[in-house]
């Protein structure tokens, strides 16, 4: 027995002595081996800290007017415990639905959210449309959570069901102005297109930090030392865009995808001095406010992404080359209607031509048969390949934007290199591309870069960083002969035989062309679907604005003699409106636009009361006049100018749909003093004039319970319109009449030798469309 207790006693004591040299070498291991890791991992326990974002950069348009910028936002947030508690759930998700615009089966699901466990969640954030509210959405927010605590009872002034958490968000005061161009941050704070993406390492900016020790509780230690990192706010930009003549563009482009219904749109409007782009618009477009709402193909810039056949638009490729190497003789005659390249006999639109005619005039008509003879038997292969690349069509322009694709130049056989000579199927170009062509005629044969960002700022001091320069990429042709091409392109506007005549305005010199180009279908042209445009600068000899228009495949009924109507129109528009805004002067001294082609320069405003909305625009359309209808009511109730007052033909007309005191206001930028007044006493408001000369700010307030119209004009020469005529208008209507009517499509002839299109398929992905 004694013997057991002693063997139990040594093993026992054996047991402890290797426990307490486990113990012993446990703690060497903790507080010398992995003292230092251990340390670290503790404090990182104490620590506690929150990241301070960066301001975001802003975005200014060339005024200094906020296209884009930060400010405080609000995310709202669901205790979907509490709510249930107070079995709730369904009046909460029906209120907020009222209130932010989320539908309410959306917020129920998330008033109701649960766990794994099934246990209520005690925190829920809702999507996009309650994350980072404006201030006055947030407002609406708080006044409804106000209503419910107090109609429910609900004890206690900081009820946490419905929360709102203050936040940094990114807003658009212009809504969906310069969208494309300025693009859209979402609401994670990364960037989606435009600027915001292109420039968005700059506009960023970089966060910083603040660290402190805390106990297990979480609390700050009274005697801890923050260590604190400022963040670097982003810079700035400042653009180009000319917010006024954003509008002009957006505006006047709208009205035409309106009424015909192209698949897309597209408008640019550059100072050809320098390139710098003044409007950039495409439709359909997006309020970068709302991106989530919009389908993806709304967010492509059209302008630098889509590739199509120019048409005769391209045409100022083959009359540059055949004038700078002196074989467009002006005076020269050629049998027009058709022509035989090996291969194929190619028509003018016109199938029968117009005879034995001058090349002049077949410039003016956009004869195809013209251009093949220049291009074509004339210049030849080598020399149209040489101007296509001068004029920067076989690669990019280099503008500023994200996303830019180049113009692909593709011909080898006959029939393609004749067909190319008038824009179809051996280049499908960009829009930017062919606007930089006809910028670098209008200034003196420089081909420039273009450019959207002007200047970088800092965001804090407003020190200008950098600045864009204009840069030249080359010389195409010298000043003689841009000058010389000029004169033919204005001929093509002022002569009524030219299919440019749609886009005379009164007092201007206009210099420009137009372009109907065949879209491929089915791997043939369609006989009824086109693209159409027009481009062109204004005052011809001393431009300020040049514009190009695009239509992709607008509804003319199956005439392309209305392309006119598509894009010539919009081009008078933002240009007639742009050179008063920069108050560029008319030239008094140039004959009337519509006495030249034998009309009046004034006609009388019609009757339109009584008249539906749509009858009343067809009405003014039909009489070459402009048409603003003010309100969305079935019928025309007030006109101004009214009935009987005689005007210029492409004086806008103001339609009130709706009683006066229901009625919006327009915008009245451009207008002058006398339209203002005439507008007001339409809409029966107070009208508040400062200053003189024409409208550059308007704002509607109340004055003695009274609506007030408050208006900033400024004189012709510093920011407003010059020469109008008395109603403020000064421009000339369309010109439909004059020659014969004609458009200028330039298809191969689709009863050729050779059905099929080129054989390499020149088109943009087998379209002759924009893609």
């Amino acid at each position: 027995m004694p013997q057991k207790i002693r063997v139990r006693s040594l093993l026992l004591g054996a047991a402890f002595t290797l426990l307490f040299i486990l113990l012993i070498g446990r703690l060497y291991w903790l507080q010398v081996v992995e003292a230092s890791w251990l340390t670290a991992k503790a404090e990182a326990m104490w620590e506690t800290g929150d990241t301070l974002p960066a301001k975001r950069g802003t975005i200014y348009d060339r005024n200094m007017e906020v296209l884009a910028g930060d400010a405080k936002g609000y995310n709202v947030v669901l205790n979907p415990k509490l709510i249930n508690e107070l079995g709730l759930e369904r009046e909460v998700a029906r209120g907020l639905s009222e209130v932010i615009g989320v539908s309410e089966s959306f917020l129920l699901e998330q008033a109701t959210n649960r766990d794994a466990n099934g246990n209520f969640r005690i925190y829920r954030q809702i999507g996009n449309e309650g994350r980072k509210l404006t201030e006055e959405k947030a407002q609406a927010v708080r006044d409804w959570k106000a209503a419910f605590v107090e109609k429910h009872g609900i004890k206690g002034n900081n009820w946490q069901g419905v929360t709102l958490e203050e936040d940094q968000a990114r807003f658009y005061p212009k809504g969906s102005l310069g969208a494309h161009v300025i693009g859209f941050v979402n609401k994670n704070g990364d960037p989606g297109s435009g600027l915001e993406l292109a420039m968005d390492e700059l506009l960023r900016g970089t966060p910083g930090s603040i660290a402190y020790e805390k106990d297990r509780l979480g609390r700050k230690l009274p005697d801890s030392k923050p260590e604190l990192i400022q963040p670097v706010d982003g810079q700035s930009l400042v653009l180009t865009i000319d917010q006024t003549i954003q509008h002009y563009t957006e505006t006047a482009l709208k009205k035409s995808y309106d009424q015909y219904k192209p698949k897309n749109m597209t408008a640019i409007a550059v100072d050809p001095r320098t390139m710098e782009v003044l409007a950039l618009a495409n439709f359909p477009t997006f309020d970068p406010n709302e991106y989530w709402k919009y389908d993806q193909k709304d967010f492509k810039n059209m302008a630098i992404q889509s590739r199509y056949e120019p048409g005769s638009t391209f045409k100022l490729v083959t009359l540059t080359a055949a004038v700078d190497q002196g074989v467009f003789d002006p005076n020269a005659t050629y049998k027009s209607g058709s022509i035989r390249v090996p291969g194929r006999t190619l028509n003018d639109h016109r199938r029968g031509g117009w005879g034995d005619i001058t090349y002049l005039e077949g410039l003016l008509r956009s004869s195809n048969v013209a251009f093949v003879k220049l291009g074509y038997e004339t210049l030849g292969e080598k020399l149209l390949r040489d101007y296509i690349e001068k004029f920067g069509f076989s690669r990019k322009t280099g503008i500023d934007l994200p996303g830019e694709v180049g113009g692909l130049i593709d011909f080898k056989y006959p029939a393609e290199i004749a067909t190319t000579t008038y824009g179809q199927g051996g280049a499908i170009v960009t829009p930017i591309q062919q606007l930089a062509a006809y910028a670098a005629i209008a200034s003196g044969g420089k081909l420039m870069q273009p450019h959207v960002v002007k200047k970088v700022v800092d965001s804090a001091t407003g020190e200008v960083l950098s600045e864009t320069k204009p840069k030249v990429v080359g010389q195409v042709v010298s000043e003689d002969v841009a000058k010389q091409v000029t004169e033919y392109l204005k001929q093509v506007v002022s002569d009524d035989r030219g299919t440019g005549r749609r886009a005379r305005i009164e007092g201007y010199e206009v210099a420009g062309k137009t372009g109907t180009a065949n879209v491929v279908v089915n791997g043939g042209y369609s006989a009824d679907t086109w693209v159409v445009s027009f481009i062109g600068y204004a005052p011809a000899d001393d431009p300020r604005i040049a514009v190009a228009i695009i239509a992709d495949q607008p509804d003319l009924g199956g005439d392309s003699n209305r392309a006119g109507e598509v894009t010539g129109a919009v081009f008078k528009e933002i240009v007639s409106q742009s050179l008063r805004y920069m108050g560029v002067k008319p030239d008094t001294e140039l004959p009337s636009a519509l006495a030249a082609s034998g009309g009046d320069a004034l006609s009388a405003v019609p009757d339109l009361i009584g008249l539906a909305p749509d009858a009343a625009v067809k009405e003014l359309d039909a009489r070459g006049f402009g048409a603003r209808l003010v309100g969305d009511g079935a019928k025309v109730v007030g006109q101004y100018p009214a009935a009987g007052e005689k005007v210029a033909g492409s004086t806008q007309i103001f339609l009130l749909t709706v009683p006066q005191e229901e009625a919006p206001v327009p915008d009245v930028i451009g207008a002058s003093l006398r339209d203002v007044v005439q507008l007001c006493a339409l809409l029966g408001l107070k009208c508040d004039a400062q200053g003189e000369g024409y409208v550059i700010k308007q704002e509607l307030a109340e004055e003695g319970g009274a609506a007030t119209l408050r208006v900033k004009l400024e004189p012709l020469g510093k920011a407003a319109s010059g020469g109008a005529t008395e109603d403020g208008s000064g421009e000339a209507s369309d010109d439909g009449a004059g020659g014969e009517g004609e458009a200028d499509s330039d298809a191969p002839d689709a009863n050729a030798d050779e059905e099929a299109p080129p054989e390499d398929g020149g088109e943009a992905e087998g379209e002759g469309a924009p893609v």
